[in-house]
């Protein structure tokens, strides 16, 4: 980038820095070693992520292998990285639109069944590789699913060209 698209101005600076990723609509992605370009005439900032599909696909996987339960800014994410609306979700559930939008709203916390079926419902319509689908087995065999975990997630040195990808969660 040469030129600010917002002032015009040409001073710009790009430097790689950890970026908390709000537009993923969730408040606790934070990207490592991220390009962002300032403008420091009109101190707007500029990101560049390289397949935003493919790291919204990361950042599922992710949330499907946490420990604790689904927050609602998580089955909410879970539901749009599928692209579908809140009644097809509810409908591939088995619940009604009201229960799946007080989960997402947080006004109601799922069943620990309920988060179980969110989980392999998001890993089924994904078709999530063997070792994810694995450690999602794992993960449900064991009894962590109960009390909801709001955890932070680090995503670093993720290339989609490549396949290398790499998630923390911390």
């Amino acid at each position: 980038m040469d030129k600010c698209p917002i002032c015009g101005g040409t001073n710009l600076t790009t430097e790689k820095k950890d970026y908390q990723f709000v537009d993923s609509g969730l408040d606790n992605v934070i990207l490592a070693g991220i390009d962002v370009t300032e403008c420091p005439d009109c101190g707007e900032e500029f990101v560049s992520i390289p397949n935003v599909l493919g790291l919204m696909d990361l950042i599922a996987e992710q949330i499907i292998l946490k420990p604790g339960s689904l927050t609602g800014q998580e089955i909410r994410f879970l539901r749009k990285n599928l692209l579908m609306k809140i009644s097809e979700f509810a409908t591939l559930l088995g619940v009604d639109r009201v229960s799946l939008s007080r989960w997402e709203n947080e006004q109601v916390r799922p069943t620990v069944a309920n988060d179980r079926l969110i989980r392999l419902t998001y890993a089924t319509c994904k078709k999530i590789n063997e070792t994810t689908r694995n450690k999602l087995i794992e993960r449900l065999k064991d009894k962590s699913l109960e009390g909801a975990v709001a955890e932070r997630y680090f995503i670093s040195a993720f290339s989609a060209g490549d396949k290398e990808r790499q998630a923390v969660s911390h």
